[in-house]
Order: structure tokens, then C-alpha cells, then sequence
């Protein structure tokens, strides 16, 4: 598609005078009143806007002043057409003094393909109350960019990155060169990483993928203009298309849950907390961790405070083990889990219940003797080599 220029049309007016509804009588032959239209783009593309720019002027030599109160563009040279058939107006009150002129922008937007015809109508009003109407046609000529522009969006959850992939396909059958490919967004929950990438050519038939970094604050459909610069033949072009891009989230992410949690009282009164960490998502998930988090009468213990998972597929599952100590009126152990999934790190942390038979469970001590914490073996092996000493002295 070329880019936008001004192309002006012949001054090809119709000025009638209003009589009877549906005929139509000729002006006034003292009356001057000329429009000329501008396109900003000979080939548009089909939904995409463009301008229309309409100028009215009232020759140097009229005797007449107007007033212009309509102005719109639509699909019939008739005035007695409908809204579906109206494109754009605009609700004006301006004079129009002799030697005078004004002009006026339409942003028009055409569905189909090929060459169509579009009518822009004026309405003036003369001095003496009589109402005089001026058409004009434009023809353009509504074709598919080339090249062509596609869009699509990776899932990822909200907030991690993702990437906007943005598809070049060159239909014209020669090479065009220097490919400047840029992305940007009206939305504020849209931040590109990086908005520009570039490529030196790109052959006929061919096409190419950029793709854009972005993270989105919100799951939902944003605007994404993409803007492409080309150059084909010598002449610098601009495509540009404005997508309602897709930022959704996966179905069924990846997501932990903790299975199976039992706790037992091991050697020397620590308690043991083994379960299965499980991913119920469809996803995988990274750098799963375990541990005991830190909470009033509880106490992280050795040998395993904490147990690192790793990686768990979709659908999969991993057994892990930890270690606390509880004191005063604690039942419960939280225990937290940590996880990746798309760069975002997950966490959340759980109570696991401490039955009352493993509460009760009393804490394995050191056997002591009679004298109030010493020992009985040891004591006893003392008291065998005091003796044993004594009855070598008495020998002797």
C-alpha cells in the first residue's frame, strides 16, 4: 500500500436547487459555489480508516453568501438515503462568503475490496431561505496491504512474559528490503519489551515472524497497532493495521497442590512431615520448593527444614519430606510451597494438622541413675574400676 497522500479530484459539482422531494431544478446562473475532494490514500485498505477532505468554495465573483448546515459522505448520490447507507457526517452552522472557502474531514472505513464509488453531500442554505445541495463523487480503489499482516498472542498467566508474534508475508513477487517492523498499544496493561525489530530483505512470496516480548497485567483483548516499513522499487511504504489482540491465559495452568500430608514423631522427638507435592494443572511448573515457614511455637528442623522438588509436568506428582519441632499449645505445621510457571513465582502456605496421638507421643530421654542426671552405665563403670583398684591394693 502506498502511503497516505494528498490526490485532488476534478472540481466535478452538482448544484441544484430543491423543489418538489426527488427533483431536482438547475442553479442559479449567478451561483459559484465548487467543491474538490482530497484522499489521503489512492488504495485503502478494507476496515481501515481514511481521510476524506472536502473543501467548498464560494468564487471571488458570486454575489451570494450561504450558510453550509449538512455535510456526509455515503454509498448513493441520492439525499433520500438511509443510515445504513450513510459512511460519516458532520453537524455544521458555517458561512460561506463570496471569496471564501472552507474545508472539512471525513474518516471513512470501507468493507469490501475493488473499486467503489462514495458520495460526499453539502447542504447550503441561501440568503433568500432557498436550500441548495452539492455531490461530488470518490472513487477509490480498496485492496488487500501487500504485503499482508497477521497477529497472534502466546498464553502465558497474568503478568508473566509473553510474545506477540507479528507475520510478514510478502505477496508482491519481487524482493522489498529494509523491514522495519514496530509494535505498540493504547492499552495501559500492555508493557513491549522491546517494540521494533528489523530485517534487511525479504523475498517475494516469502514470509517472515517478529516477535515482540510483552507482559500483560490483565488476561483480556487490547488493541495492538502494528506498523510495517518497507521499500520496494526505491519508494519507501508503510502498511499499518490495528489487531484486537487475545491476552488470555492457558485453560488449565500449572498449579501445586499438596497431597497425602501425614506427620509422625521421629528419633529424638522431631516430628517428620512427608506428603506428595502434586501438579493438578496441565503445564508445567519449575523450582518447586517445600519447607516449614516460620510461625509462633514452630521451629524449622534438622536434617531437612526444607526439600527442593524441581520441575513437575502436567499431571504429575513428587514426594518430598520435612522436619519441625513444636512448642507450647501448637497443633498444626505450616508448611509452604514455591513454585515457577511462565517466570512468575507462585507461593502459598498451608496448616497441616498434628494429631493428637503424635502430640502425645512422649520425647525419648536419656536414661539417668539415682544421683539426679548422671548417667547409670557410666556410673556403673566407675564404680567397677574403683573397685577393682581397692582389691589390688589389698593384695598387694
Amino acid at each position: 500500500m502506498q502511503p497516505p497522500r494528498s490526490s485532488t479530484l476534478a472540481m466535478c459539482v452538482v448544484l441544484v436547487v430543491a423543489s418538489v422531494a426527488g427533483v431536482a431544478a438547475p442553479a442559479a446562473a449567478d451561483t459559484f459555489v465548487t467543491m474538490s475532494t482530497d484522499v489521503s490514500t489512492d488504495d485503502p485498505v478494507p476496515d481501515e480508516p481514511f481521510t476524506i477532505t472536502t473543501t467548498l468554495r464560494n468564487d471571488d465573483d458570486s454575489d451570494d453568501s450561504y450558510r453550509i448546515t449538512d455535510l456526509s459522505v455515503a454509498e448513493v448520490s441520492s439525499r433520500s438515503y438511509d443510515d445504513d447507507e450513510e459512511l460519516a457526517a458532520l453537524d455544521v452552522s458555517d458561512g460561506l462568503a463570496p471569496g471564501t472557502q472552507r474545508a472539512y474531514e471525513f474518516n471513512v472505513s470501507l468493507e469490501d475490496t475493488g473499486e467503489q464509488t462514495v458520495y460526499v453531500h453539502a447542504a447550503l442554505l441561501g440568503p433568500q431561505g432557498d436550500r441548495k445541495y452539492v455531490v461530488q463523487p470518490v472513487t477509490v480503489d480498496v485492496r488487500q496491504p501487500n504485503p499482508q499482516l497477521e497477529l497472534d498472542v502466546t498464553d502465558a498467566v497474568v503478568g508473566a512474559e509473553r510474545t506477540v508474534n507479528v507475520t510478514v508475508a510478502n505477496g508482491l513477487s519481487g524482493s522489498i528490503s529494509q523491514l522495519d517492523v514496530r509494535v505498540s498499544s493504547a492499552a495501559d496493561g500492555l508493557a513491549f519489551r522491546t517494540k521494533s525489530r528489523v530485517r534487511a530483505t525479504l523475498g517475494g512470496s516469502e514470509t517472515a515472524v517478529f516477535s515482540f516480548p510483552v507482559q500483560a497485567d490483565e488476561a483480556g483483548q487490547f488493541p495492538v497497532t502494528v506498523e510495517l516499513s518497507y521499500t520496494d522499487d526505491g519508494n519507501r511504504r508503510t502498511v499499518t493495521r490495528t489487531f484486537d489482540a487475545d491476552f488470555t491465559e492457558p485453560q488449565n495452568p500449572g498449579r501445586i497442590r499438596l497431597t497425602g500430608v501425614s506427620v509422625t514423631r521421629g528419633p529424638g522427638g522431631v516430628l517428620q512431615v512427608a506428603g506428595t507435592a502434586a501438579n493438578v494443572g496441565g503445564t508445567d511448573v519449575q523450582s518447586v520448593v517445600v519447607s516449614v515457614a516460620d510461625a509462633d511455637g514452630v521451629t524449622p528442623a534438622d536434617p531437612q527444614p526444607d526439600y527442593f522438588v524441581g520441575e513437575i509436568e502436567g499431571s504429575d506428582f513428587a514426594s518430598f519430606d520435612l522436619n519441625a519441632e513444636l512448642s507450647g499449645d501448637r497443633t498444626t505445621v505450616p508448611v509452604r510451597v514455591e513454585y515457577v510457571i511462565d517466570g512468575v513465582e507462585q507461593s502459598f502456605t498451608t496448616d497441616v494438622r498434628v494429631s493428637p496421638s503424635v502430640l502425645s507421643t512422649p520425647t525419648p530421654t536419656p536414661q539417668t541413675g539415682p544421683l539426679g542426671g548422671i548417667p547409670l552405665v557410666p556410673t556403673a563403670l566407675g564404680l567397677l574400676v574403683v573397685a577393682l583398684g581397692a582389691a589390688l591394693v589389698l593384695r598387694r
